[in-house]
């Protein structure tokens, strides 16, 4: 698996090199989809049947840095390392990835000018959303309002129902207050897989990505894990690895694991035993519940 063309800022899209994928045509999704959680995957479902019903090619446009960065002063704890996401949207058929830089300018465009260079430099025919997205400046770019619009330039939007659980809506807001209370289970429900995190791996302790301000990480404690090898530019999506046993320590983003979770044949980890080296990237998918607990 190949991890999809990452095209950076409007320029890069609108240059002549990508004369091709205008000329063909999009199906767009829009969002920074952190933890591609079940609600996201449900977008990428729809998009990926409108494009292989109309022979469209599938651009997904994220943004950098978060905006909670912008909007609220912080980022949120990941949800995902960057090579696992782009390999499951890989998986999910994403053609080309679009990164735009969300900054002061980002905020204030109307969302009229946002659909507009999207439809003329990326060549969106179809928009896949759902009914509560809104964008642009003050949010005010609505589905209503984005459905008008676009019924007169081309542009087909799809509303494609929230998923939910427990009566609720999924989102990574929710997922992280799962993941901070311990909940793994429901986390693993509402992210259609375990939580997992990345790190380096140093001797026997991991030291995850970002430190304590990085991923998402449940109350300290000890939790069987599936181990694998992370930062993968292809191969196969993670959580394939060993099980194992580690002892997870938030406030320094750590998990101590036992030696008999990295030995064995060529001190390997994952289905081939592939050769774990010190300061290699190791992914640990947390499974639900900690030990003895």
């Amino acid at each position: 698996m190949s991890l999809p063309p990452r095209i950076i800022g409007w320029e890069a899209l609108e240059s002549r090199e990508l004369d091709p994928l205008r000329t063909t045509g999009t199906v767009v999704t829009i969002g920074v989809f952190d933890g591609l959680h079940r609600g996201h995957q449900r977008l990428l479902g729809a998009a990926a049947r409108l494009a292989a019903a109309s022979g469209l090619q599938r651009l997904h446009i994220s943004f950098d840095p978060h905006p909670d960065l912008l909007l609220r002063g912080s980022l949120p704890p990941r949800l995902l390392d960057d090579v696992e996401l782009a390999l499951r949207l890989a998986d999910a058929g994403v053609d080309r990835l679009l990164e735009l830089p969300f900054d002061a300018a980002m905020r204030e465009t109307p969302w009229e000018d946002f659909l507009a260079r999207l439809v003329a430099g990326g060549g969106a025919r179809s928009l896949v959303l759902s009914p509560e997205s809104a964008f642009g400046k003050g949010r005010e770019g609505t589905l209503p309002r984005i459905r008008a619009w676009g019924g007169s330039r081309g542009l087909q939007v799809h509303p494609v129902a929230e998923a939910r659980a427990g009566g609720t809506a999924i989102s990574s807001t929710r997922i992280r207050g799962a993941i901070a209370s311990g909940e793994l289970a429901a986390a693993a429900q509402m992210l259609g897989r375990p939580h997992a995190v990345s790190g380096l791996l140093r001797g026997s302790t991991l030291h995850l990505e970002g430190g304590p301000e990085g991923f998402a990480l449940p109350p300290a404690g000890e939790y069987r894990l599936r181990l694998g090898h992370a930062a993968r530019a292809v191969g196969r999506l993670p959580l394939t690895g060993r099980l194992a046993t580690g002892r997870l320590d938030p406030r320094t983003a750590t998990i101590e694991l036992p030696s008999a979770a990295l030995e064995g044949r060529a001190r390997g980890v994952g289905r081939d035993a592939e050769r774990l080296e010190d300061g290699g990237q190791l992914r640990a998918a947390l499974l639900a519940g900690r030990v003895g607990a």
